[in-house]
């Protein structure tokens, strides 16, 4: 039984997102992250790279005002909501976020974000709530130590952000 979990793990591992259905969606840029093709699934956030392993060893960050690549005013709204959330869930994970210079620094990007229509909430499914697309790159001293692409929902395009950064900042903390 072990045998078999550890041949099921190692294989969930080693999926990696060029490979994922993720990877093919049209309407998803894939021009912020530095590491597409080393992406693989995360425990908490969707995707992830971590090249050094953990970030625990980081004890303060800083969090940039957030881009948008997405097209539309939705993605530009969820942009604005990115930095104060991820300071919030940086804090709950145990790092000290300051204003500039912290041992990491953020970085943060939505893809896509998006409102139901009338059928898709009508008719429920993925669609049915509002969503949220996330990257963020995470450098310490200029050196990129953590790459994350996360999507998310929410009852409100807000709480659909603060829901992704919420995985992103375990994903962080954990460095997985």
């Amino acid at each position: 039984g072990f045998f078999l979990f550890a041949v099921s793990t190692a294989q969930a591992a080693d999926k990696k997102f060029i490979d994922s259905d993720d990877a093919k969606e049209k309407d998803e840029p894939q021009k912020f992250l530095p590491d597409y093709d080393k992406l693989v699934k995360g425990k908490d956030a969707d995707w992830v790279y971590f090249p050094d392993g953990s970030l625990s060893k980081y004890k303060t960050a800083s969090v940039a005002e957030f881009d948008h690549n997405g097209h539309g005013s939705e993605s530009r709204e969820a942009a604005r909501e990115g930095k104060d959330y991820m300071e919030q869930w940086l804090e709950k994970q145990g790092f000290k976020v300051v204003k500039s210079g912290g041992d990491i620094q953020v970085e943060g990007n939505v893809f896509n974000a998006w409102e139901p229509s009338g059928a898709a909430h009508y008719w429920g499914g993925w669609a049915a709530n509002p969503g949220v697309g996330l990257e963020l790159v995470i450098k310490a001293k200029g050196k990129v130590v953590g790459e994350l692409r996360q999507k998310a929902k929410g009852s409100t395009m807000r709480d659909a952000v603060e829901n992704g950064l919420e995985d992103c900042a375990k994903s962080i903390a954990a460095g997985r």
